[in-house]
């Protein structure tokens, strides 16, 4: 009888988890592991991979985004363009990115989306792709002996190319630019260890449009030189 009662136990409690794995994973800040826990594993993204239309939402009714970088739409002398991303969007630790509501990844998208088009002209073709749009935590301490605490930083890195290619693939002009958080004040990327996930993720929204506007500028002034004249409606 006793044997009875423990598989069935057994078989409960399996069925119980089982039903846990299955809801959607949430995330939980560990503060003895430093980490961030998922009570599941999101799915891996195969790479190279072609953007559908993700809808680009706010994280929630009222918030407010700060805006993306604007200036002149650039008309690009081709006949299509397509945005694709060869960045592999990581399930854990160090990196955070897969944490927020809408990844770097999906903004930098919108971005290129609202900021480049194309005037039709044919047997030309663009390709805008995201090589990296990842931020990683790590540890740092701060202060002497006496008044040492323990902070987290937070190091973010994008990377874009943008190419025109013929209609076989051979590629006519190409840039690839980057921005790194490392080049930003550290007031920007440094939050106390026993700061909030809401204060946490603010800090990541912010330090994503602060990256995006450093790739915004770089993208503008090169293809503002001449070597990109003959691609680029003046």
């Amino acid at each position: 009888m006793t044997s009875k009662l423990l598989r069935f136990s057994v078989l409960a409690v399996g069925a119980l988890l089982a039903q846990a794995c299955a809801s959607d994973p949430v995330y939980r800040y560990d503060p003895q592991t430093q980490n961030y826990v998922p009570s599941s594993q999101q799915a891996q993204y195969n790479q190279p991979q072609a953007y559908s239309e993700t809808p680009y939402v706010q994280r929630a009714p009222g918030d407010s985004h700060p805006l993306l970088p604007q200036g002149k739409k650039i008309r690009l002398k081709a006949e299509d363009i397509k945005f694709i991303s060869s960045y592999n969007l990581p399930t854990r630790a160090p990196n955070v990115d897969q944490l927020m509501l809408v990844y770097p990844e999906q903004i930098i998208h919108k971005w290129a989306t609202n900021r480049f088009s194309v005037d039709k002209t044919p047997d030309r073709h663009v390709r805008f792709l995201i090589i990296d749009a990842s931020i990683v935590e790590e540890r740092i301490y701060t202060g002497g002996s006496l008044n040492k605490s323990a902070k987290h930083k937070y190091i973010g890195r994008f990377e874009v190319s943008l190419q025109i290619t013929d209609d076989e693939g051979r590629v006519l002009s190409e840039t690839r630019k980057s921005a790194d958080s490392r080049d930003l004040p550290e007031s920007l990327t440094v939050i106390d260890q026993e700061a909030s996930f809401e204060a946490r993720e603010k800090l990541w929204i912010g330090l994503t449009y602060d990256l995006l506007k450093q790739l915004s500028i770089q993208l503008e002034q090169e293809l503002s030189t001449q070597s990109f004249n003959e691609f680029i409606e003046r």
